[in-house]
């Protein structure tokens, strides 16, 4: 069965790329769905959905603080 947490991740994590305020929940929805997928042993599947998300949540969030970052120094 694959675990609804990973799709939410890899979702999340698509939107945080062009939108970085989602990346936050992209960060910890794929976290945790992670760990509920490696708890359940094997039972649940979905991990490369969640790594993908947990990994554009975190481009998107490097994305947000650098952008904002810039705009701070730029004004």
């Amino acid at each position: 069965m694959r675990d609804r947490a990973a799709t939410r991740a890899l979702v999340l994590g698509l939107l945080a790329l062009p939108f970085g305020l989602f990346a936050p929940f992209a960060i910890f929805s794929g976290a945790r769905s992670l760990r509920r997928i490696r708890a359940s042993g094997g039972e649940l599947h979905g991990a490369a959905s969640a790594i993908g998300g947990l990994v554009a949540g975190l481009i998107g969030l490097i994305t947000l603080a650098a952008g904002t970052g810039y705009w701070f120094l730029g004004s």
